[in-house]
C-alpha cells in the first residue's frame, strides 16, 4: 500500500520475531473485555406505588438536591410535571407533557423513573432523539441524581444503541481473513485490532472514523441481515448482546428513537421486556416511526451483495464468498471429485454474478431516467419522485418494470446456485474445511440478503399497497438511486404495537402543541387516551425576546425575495457583529445565500460558516461557540437541539416559515388524507417546526435575543397569527428592513 505507515510496519516485520506462546487477539479479548451484566429483572407481582409529596420534597426548598447542588433552584414547574409523571407511573396512564426550556424536564421525569424502578424490580426504557441528550442523561443527570440521592448502588443502568454501533466479531474476522483486503479495509482492520485489546463494548464512538472508514465499517458492524443470532460463534462474545445482557438487568435503560422503534418492528428483539416508556423530544417520534416502520434498497446496497457474492479484480483474481470457498474447498480433506463439483459451482456462480451486473445497472439507469423527467424543476442536493398511479402509468415506468423483470430473473438464478453450493458445503462437514463454519453462515447471510432484496424491491415496483408511500430519490454528485418504502400514517402502528401494549408512556418536549392543544400530535401518533399537561415557560420572553418582521421584503416565491433576504442579511449582520444563527428550509436556498454574504461578511471580519459546507452540525456549533464574531447558515438539523446559553447566539433568522416542500412525496400523500389539507396538517405540521427553531434562542434566564422572520406571511397571511399565538408572550416588532439592524441593536443593549 502507499500507507504513510508502511515503513514501519515492514521494520517491524524484520525485527519482531513471533512468540507462539503468547495469546492472540481472541485470547486477548478474552482477557480483558467484561462479559454480561447484572441478574435479570423480575418485576414485582404487586405494583409499589410512589409517594408524590416525598419526590416533591426532593425537589423543594431545602430538599437533597439543592444540598447536592450549589446551583439548585426550586422551580415549581418542574415539580408539576414531577408530579404528572409519578402519577402515570402510579396509574398506568400515558401522559402528553409539554414543558419549555429552563423547567428541568429531564430531571422531572428520571426522579420518579428512578425510585419507581428501584421499588418495584421493574424496567423503564427512556428513549431520546438525539445523542447529545443521551450523553448528558447517561454522563451527567442520571449519575449527578444517584449521587445526590444516595442510590448509587441501587440503581442499574444501561445505554443500548443500535446494531450498526457495535462491532461483530464475526464480520470483522472474516474481512481479516479475506485473500484480497484494501488499504482502507486494511487501516479501519489494524486501528481496530489494537481497539479489540481494551475496548469492552465495540462501540464506534470509542474509535474516530472519517470519510471512507465508515463504508467500511459497514462491513463489519452487527447489521440484523448478516446476524446468524445464538446460532454464531462469536455469540457468547458479542458486543451487542453483551449489551443486551447488560440491559437485562438494569432499571433505568437509555435508548434512541431508531432503536426503540425498530425494536417494536423486529422479530429479533434488543431490548428486555418492559411496559414503562418515557419518550423524550417526542416532537420526533412520527418522523423516526416513518422511517423505522418502512424501508429503502439503495443503488449500492444491491452491488454491495453482488461483490460479497464475488467481485472480479482482473487478472483472474476474485474476492468474496465465491474465492474463500474456493480457496478452503482446495485445502480441506474433501475428495477430488467433489471439490471439481464445488469449483464448477463456483465457476458457475461467478458467471451469474457477472451477467446481473448489468442488468443491476440499467434497473438503475432507468430509475434515474425517470426522476430526471418528472424532476426538472427541483434543483436541490436530493431530487425526490413520487410513484403514484398516474406516473406508473407512464412509458418510462415500462422501461423500469421491464429492467426489474431481468434483474429478478438473475437474483433468482444467483439465489438457487448458492442454494446449491449452501448444501454442498453442508454436506462436507467433516472434511475439514478451513474456516467452515464462517462459510456457512455467510452463504445463510447472503441467502437471506438475497431474499430481502427481491421482496423488497418487488414491493416497490410490482405489488405497490394502498397504505404505503413508495418513491424514488436522486442524490449527491454522483446521483445516486434509492428506492424507499413508507407507512401512508404511522398512527395505527404505534397505538397498536406500543400505546396499546404498554402500561404508561410519557411523551414530552418542549413543542408538542399547536394553538395550545395537543390534538394534531394525539392524531398524527395514535394517542386514544392520555392525560395532558402543558407546563408554562419559567422565563420572560416578554422582557427577553423580540421578533422582528420587516414588511418591505416580497414574499417567498416573489421577484426579489432572495435578493432582499441577503441585503437584510449582510446589513444586520455588520450591525450585530455577528452572533447569528441564520435557519433555512432548502439547502439550495442557504448554499445560494452564503455565496453572497461570504465576501461581505469577511470584509468585515466576520466568520461565516454553512451546514454541509465549512463541517458537520457538531463542528459548526462549537466553532460558533468559540468565536464571537460568527455568522452560522443552517438547515434540517440545525432547526432543533442547538444549545447555545449566553451571548455567542443573540440573533436568530428564520428565513421562511418552515412548510413542507409541496413535491416532498411523503407530505405530498399525507395530505391527501385530509379535507382541508392545509390547515390540517401542512400548518400545524409548520407551526411546530417554527417552534423548535424559535426554540434555539432563549436557554437561560439571562439570555437576550431577537428573532428576525424574513417572511411577509407572518403578517400578510390568515394564519400568520397561529405561528406567533404558538408561542410565547414576546415583544413582537414591525417595520423596514432598513430599521432592522438599528432595532436590534437597540433592543440587545438592553
Amino acid at each position: 500500500t502507499q500507507w504513510s505507515l508502511r515503513p514501519l510496519f515492514l521494520d517491524i516485520e524484520k525485527t519482531e520475531v513471533r512468540d507462539e506462546t503468547q495469546p492472540g487477539w481472541s485470547e486477548i479479548l478474552l482477557a480483558d473485555a467484561a462479559r454480561g451484566g447484572g441478574e435479570p429483572l423480575i418485576p414485582e407481582v404487586i405494583k409499589s406505588p410512589l409517594d408524590v409529596g416525598e419526590l416533591a420534597s426532593i425537589l423543594g426548598e431545602g430538599g437533597p438536591l439543592e444540598r447536592a447542588f450549589p446551583g439548585f433552584e426550586y422551580r415549581p414547574q418542574q415539580v408539576r410535571m414531577m408530579q404528572a409523571v409519578a402519577q402515570a407511573l402510579n396509574d398506568d396512564h400515558h401522559l402528553i407533557v409539554e414543558a419549555d426550556a429552563g423547567v428541568g424536564k429531564s430531571i422531572a421525569y428520571l426522579l420518579p423513573a428512578i425510585f419507581f424502578a428501584i421499588q418495584n424490580k421493574a424496567c423503564v426504557v427512556i428513549s431520546t432523539d438525539t445523542i447529545s441528550l443521551q450523553e448528558q442523561l447517561m454522563n451527567k443527570d442520571i449519575p449527578d441524581l444517584l449521587h445526590a440521592l444516595d442510590l448509587s448502588g441501587q440503581l442499574q443502568v444501561a445505554l443500548l444503541k443500535g446494531r450498526s454501533n457495535y462491532l461483530c466479531l464475526r464480520r470483522w474476522n472474516s474481512l481479516r481473513q479475506s485473500q484480497i483486503i484494501s488499504p482502507e479495509e486494511l487501516r479501519l482492520l489494524l486501528r481496530t485490532l489494537v481497539w479489540l485489546s481494551s475496548t469492552g463494548s465495540g462501540d464506534r464512538t470509542e474509535i474516530h472514523l472519517l470519510g471512507s472508514d465508515n463504508s467500511v465499517w459497514n462491513k463489519i458492524c452487527a447489521l440484523e441481515d448478516h446476524c446468524p443470532g445464538s446460532q454464531c460463534n462469536y455469540y457468547r462474545d458479542c458486543f451487542l448482546y453483551r449489551a443486551r445482557s447488560r440491559a437485562e438487568g438494569a432499571h433505568l435503560v437509555v435508548v434512541n428513537h431508531a432503536l426503540m422503534l425498530s425494536d417494536l418492528a423486529s422479530e429479533r428483539k434488543i431490548l428486555p421486556d418492559y411496559s414503562h416508556l418515557i419518550i423524550d423530544e417526542a416532537h420526533n417520534l412520527e418522523e423516526e416511526a416513518t422511517n423505522q416502520f418502512g424501508f429503502k434498497v439503495a443503488q449500492h446496497a444491491l452491488f454491495d451483495f453482488l461483490d460479497r457474492v464475488s467481485q472480479r479484480l482482473g487478472g483472474g483474481v476474485y474476492s468474496g464468498i465465491l474465492s474463500e470457498i474456493s480457496h478452503s474447498s482446495g485445502a480441506s480433506h474433501l475428495a477430488p471429485s467433489r471439490q471439481k463439483d464445488i469449483e464448477q459451482l463456483v465457476e458457475g456462480l461467478q458467471g451469474q454474478v457477472e451477467g446481473a451486473r448489468p442488468k443491476a445497472s440499467r434497473f438503475f439507469e432507468s430509475l434515474s431516467r425517470l426522476v430526471k423527467a418528472y424532476t426538472e424543476d427541483q434543483n436541490e442536493y436530493e431530487r425526490r419522485l413520487r410513484l403514484t398511479a398516474v406516473i406508473r402509468s407512464q412509458p418510462a415506468w415500462t422501461e423500469v418494470e421491464l429492467a426489474w423483470e431481468g434483474l429478478l430473473l438473475a437474483l433468482k438464478g444467483i439465489d438457487d446456485a448458492l442454494g446449491w453450493l449452501d448444501e454442498a458445503l453442508k454436506e462436507s462437514a467433516d472434511a475439514g474445511v478451513p474456516n467452515y463454519e464462517h462459510l456457512v453462515t455467510e452463504l445463510d447471510s447472503l441467502l437471506y440478503s438475497n431474499y430481502q432484496l427481491q421482496q423488497q424491491v418487488n414491493a416497490i415496483v410490482i405489488s405497490p399497497q394502498r397504505d404505503t408511500i413508495y418513491w424514488v430519490s436522486l442524490s449527491g454528485q454522483n446521483e445516486v438511486v434509492t428506492l424507499h418504502a413508507n407507512p401512508l400514517e404511522v398512527g395505527t402502528i404505534l397505538e397498536r404495537s406500543l400505546f396499546s401494549n404498554k402500561d404508561c408512556v410519557v411523551l414530552t418536549s418542549a413543542t408538542l402543541s399547536t394553538e395550545g392543544g395537543f390534538e394534531y400530535l394525539k392524531g398524527r401518533l395514535g394517542v386514544r387516551e392520555a392525560r395532558e399537561l402543558s407546563i408554562g415557560t419559567t422565563f420572560n420572553y416578554l422582557t427577553s425576546t423580540m421578533i422582528y418582521t420587516p414588511q418591505d421584503i416580497p414574499e417567498p416565491d416573489k421577484p426579489g425575495y432572495q435578493q432582499g433576504v441577503e441585503k437584510s442579511l449582510v446589513e444586520l449582520c455588520r450591525a450585530t457583529r455577528g452572533r447569528t444563527l441564520v435557519l433555512f428550509t432548502s439547502y439550495a436556498a442557504m448554499r445560494a445565500t452564503y455565496a453572497a454574504l461570504q465576501s461581505p461578511l469577511e470584509e468585515e471580519g466576520l466568520l461565516l460558516l454553512g451546514q454541509g459546507i465549512d463541517g458537520a452540525p457538531k463542528q459548526l456549533l462549537a466553532t460558533f461557540r468559540s468565536s464571537p464574531m460568527c455568522v452560522l447558515l443552517g438547515t434540517s438539523s440545525l432547526w432543533e437541539g442547538v444549545d447555545v446559553v449566553g451571548e455567542a447566539l443573540s440573533i436568530l433568522v428564520i428565513v421562511r416559515l418552515p412548510f413542507s416542500v409541496p413535491t416532498d412525496p411523503i407530505s405530498a400523500a399525507r395530505s391527501e388524507m385530509f379535507p382541508d389539507a392545509f390547515n390540517q396538517y401542512a400548518l400545524p405540521q409548520a407551526i411546530l417546526r417554527f417552534k423548535q427553531g424559535f426554540g434555539r434562542l432563549i436557554r437561560s434566564k439571562h439570555d437576550r435575543g431577537v428573532v428576525v422572520v424574513l417572511d411577509r406571511r407572518l403578517e400578510t397571511k390568515y394564519y400568520g397569527a397561529a405561528f406567533l399565538n404558538s408561542l410565547p408572550l414576546c415583544t413582537v416588532r414591525r417595520g423596514s428592513s432598513r430599521d432592522m439592524p438599528q432595532e436590534v441593536v437597540w433592543w440587545l443593549g438592553g
